[in-house]
Parts: C-alpha cells; sequence; structure tokens
C-alpha cells in the first residue's frame, strides 16, 4: 500500500496591516494651492468690435433652442421682477 503523506498545511493569509494612527501617503502629492483667479476690469472683459470670434448672428432665447435642439416652444414666459 502506498504511503500516506501528510496533509499539506493551509494556506495563510497574510496579517491586516497595521495602523499607527498616521493617514496613509497617497500616490496623489497636493503640492502648492493654486493661486486664485486674477481680476479682470470690466473694460478688459467685454469684447471689442473687431474681435473675430465675437458674431452678430449670435442666437438666444428661443431661436437657440428651436435651431440647435429642434424644440418646439409652446408658450414662453418672461420673468420680469
Amino acid at each position: 500500500a502506498p504511503a500516506q503523506q501528510p496533509p499539506a498545511p493551509a494556506p495563510q493569509s497574510p496579517a491586516p496591516p497595521q495602523h499607527s494612527g498616521r493617514p496613509e501617503p497617497s500616490g496623489y502629492d497636493r503640492g502648492p494651492a493654486p493661486e486664485p483667479p486674477h481680476a479682470v476690469a470690466p473694460e478688459d472683459d467685454t469684447a471689442e468690435a473687431d474681435d473675430p470670434d465675437l458674431v452678430d448672428s449670435a442666437l438666444s432665447g428661443h431661436d437657440l433652442i428651436v435651431r440647435e435642439l429642434g424644440a418646439t416652444v409652446i408658450e414662453e414666459f418672461t420673468n420680469e421682477q
């Protein structure tokens, strides 16, 4: 009869990590805080007449919704305060 082998030892799971009370360092380095946005003077915040991005045919409101979304506007309300 073949000799019986003792059962193989059960694999042991690694011990849970010990926490030292300090937060774990993450791979995300925060670095310096971002600078706040710079204040822009009102005269610098408006488009010039010769601005190539300024389009005279820009749509807004009803026309924009109908053209861009293909919507049908049933009733339009104006908000006056």
